[in-house]
């Protein structure tokens, strides 16, 4: 009797097929498409800030209401627009605005986000809001600091509050606080204390 030779599949044509069937599978993940990942709150949001930081109001005033359009609860879309409508020149609008992020305020970050902006918005306007609106910024940062103490943006938009009223000795402190936190801010602290 005469045995048949069974044939036997080289190992690198199935390795082969496994590699392509692998790597195909990957190419097919459901990753969200990229309209998805840019057009939400917290992208248009940072945009808002990006152009704020830029002298862009009016752009970023329209990428905050657009957020609020997205979500009319996301507390930061209304800081921004706050920040933004007190450097456009309306300050009390944009007061109103930072009072409705701090009603929508649910998260910590949130809470401090906010409180920066009230800190943010007694910088913007100086004039009109004197000697009682540094006193509302210092009770905006404790507030922010309460939440979390080695809070850069905090410390140093306070530093910032200082500086403005001509309290040096208090704003080098926190620009040396932001330095010693040594997350956000190192490089505008640096220069704010060699000038």
């Amino acid at each position: 009797m005469r045995r048949r030779k069974r044939k036997t599949q080289s190992f690198a044509p199935m390795a082969f097929r496994l590699v392509l069937f692998l790597f195909l599978a990957g190419c097919t993940a459901r990753a969200l498409p990229l309209e998805t990942k840019l057009n939400t709150p917290e992208h248009h949001v940072r945009n808002g800030m990006r152009l704020l930081a830029m002298g862009r109001y009016a752009d970023a005033l329209r990428e905050f209401e657009l957020t609020k359009e997205f979500d009319s609860t996301f507390s930061k879309a209304y800081v921004g627009s706050g920040l933004a409508w007190g450097y456009r020149g309306d300050s009390q609008k944009g007061l109103k605005d930072l009072q409705r992020a701090e009603e929508l305020a649910i998260s910590n970050e949130e809470k401090i986000f906010v409180n920066v902006g009230f800190v943010r918005l007694y910088l913007i306007d100086r004039e009109t809001t004197s000697k009682r609106g540094l006193q509302q910024a210092e009770s905006a940062y404790k507030n922010a600091v309460a939440i979390k103490p080695n809070a850069p943006e905090a410390h140093y938009y306070m530093a910032e509050a200082y500086l403005a009223a001509g309290q040096w000795e208090k704003a080098r402190k926190l620009f040396q606080k932001v330095l010693a936190i040594g997350t956000a801010y190192i490089g505008e602290a640096h220069d704010a204390l060699q000038s």
